[in-house]
């Protein structure tokens, strides 16, 4: 059920409105409807009501009804009868009580007291068959319309005489139903419209202000937000627009402090280097000169995560397949065994000198703890990818998230003898997720470790 809501602002708006709108028309119609019931109630027992109140007078001054053409009184266009017993109980007839209960209130209301008010609904049908006529009584002036309904009034005087009757209630129309489908459609029109319009002008600038914390980079901080729509979403804007300036001057003294700190650094290591090269001792020089090999490739890993997020230079069109190939052959000149699967060629868009970076940490990394490493580039969908498989011992299923932050090491399945500054992985996927792309590691069920570099074509 969740899945069919809308996610977005205006459209969960549009929802709310139209069910809150829906509701209230709902209790308009059921309101309106028992309203026009009450009426024609009252329309077809006005001449009920009349003609008890007369008669009921005339039996208590002792006078008898009048009678006109053989025929019993008439008044209000029905007839009255007095009798011993109840018309509606004689005849059978199903009896409704809430109308009971309404005629009964009425004429107390109107000082008749009456012992028993009985209703009963005839059945139009079988009166017009009994009459032997063309239309039963009462539906003359609904010829073109539904049959009123006719019910059989008994109301039972304080001295147990009946006056029975008739009572004719004109048929429901579907007037109410119509106008209220009418006055729904207008309100939804008119309040749609202007609700669109409305979430259209809060939306707006709310698109433009998630596009440009999505975009976010330091390299255009003179480039704000347009601020526009309502006060709080105006506000809103406003604030972000100050933040982004004040990151992007955060940012830059971020890069002025690397910068200073990798070239104060450097110049010692450099100075070390030297006095290491000038050792007698030639076991010594070389663990001096590999110390300091290892600090200063710690020292550019940490530089180059650190920039990364403000090129320098712009992405262009890249053969990934030789890119990777290019990497490799850097392993093939000292000897090391990697293999290199035939693999159709690939275009990419991206920075040449960051992605062989990211793949040459990559295969190192898988020389480094596998002793041997296999890469290959495939197409996966509309995704190019670069699969690096070792055959080491692989890492615990729930610590390959973790070996990509900066220094992790995993001493219970990566020897830490191997070397490394525990920058590699994560610097591979600084990179990889700069070019828009994803990766990853899994173990593989023949033992060994899979990286898998995935990367957007063009």
């Amino acid at each position: 059920m969740k899945k069919l809501l809308p996610k977005s602002l205006f459209g969960q708006l549009m929802l709310l409105v139209a069910l809150a709108l829906f509701a209230a028309q709902a209790i308009n119609f059921a309101m309106l409807v028992r309203a026009g019931e009450r009426l024609r109630f009252a329309e077809a027992a006005g001449p009920v009501v009349e003609r008890t109140i007369t008669a009921a007078e005339r039996l208590a001054a002792g006078e008898p009804l009048r009678v006109r053409h053989g025929r019993r009184h008439r008044r209000g266009g029905g007839r009255m009868s007095v009798g011993a017993q109840s018309a509606v109980s004689a005849e059978g007839l199903p009896r409704v009580s809430e109308y009971e209960l309404r005629l009964a209130t009425i004429l107390e209301t109107s000082g008749i007291h009456v012992q028993r008010v009985e209703v009963g609904r005839a059945d139009i049908a079988q009166l017009r068959n009994a009459r032997g006529r063309g239309r039963p009584m009462g539906e003359r002036r609904f010829d073109n319309r539904r049959p009123p309904q006719v019910f059989r009034v008994s109301v039972q005087l304080e001295d147990g005489r009946w006056l029975n009757s008739w009572m004719r209630m004109r048929p429901g129309g579907i007037g109410a139903l119509a106008s209220i489908v009418a006055q729904t459609v207008v309100l939804y029109g008119v309040l749609m419209l202007v609700l669109f319009l409305f979430v259209r002008r809060v939306s707006r600038p709310l698109r433009s202000l998630t596009s440009a914390v999505s975009d976010f980079t330091d390299a255009d901080p003179n480039e704000p937000v347009a601020v526009e729509g309502p006060r709080d979403v105006a506000s809103l804007i406003s604030a972000f627009n100050a933040m982004r300036v004040r990151i992007a001057g955060m940012l830059g003294e971020k890069d002025h402090m690397l910068g200073a700190i990798g070239h104060d650094l450097r110049t010692p290591l450099a100075a070390l280097r030297i006095h290491a090269e000038n050792v007698s001792d030639e076991g010594e020089r070389a663990r001096m000169v590999e110390t300091i090999s290892g600090m200063t490739e710690t020292l550019d890993d940490i530089l180059s995560l650190a920039r990364l997020g403000r090129p320098n230079a712009q992405s262009e069109k890249l053969d990934l397949t030789a890119l990777v190939d290019s990497a490799i052959e850097d392993f093939r000149v000292v000897g090391a065994p990697v293999e290199f699967e035939d693999s159709a060629r690939l275009i990419v868009n991206g920075r040449s000198n960051l992605l062989k970076r990211a793949i040459r940490n990559l295969i190192d990394n898988a020389l480094r703890y596998g002793e041997a490493a296999s890469v290959r580039v495939r197409l996966a969908g509309e995704q190019a990818v670069v699969e690096i498989d070792d055959n080491g011992p692989g890492i615990d299923p729930a610590a390959l998230e973790t070996v990509f932050e900066p220094f992790a090491r995993l001493d219970e399945s990566r020897n830490r003898e191997q070397g490394g500054s525990g920058l590699g992985l994560a610097l591979a996927r600084a990179i990889v997720r700069e070019h828009g792309g994803e990766l990853t590691l899994e173990n593989l069920a023949s033992g060994g470790l899979r990286a898998r570099l995935s990367l957007s074509l063009p």
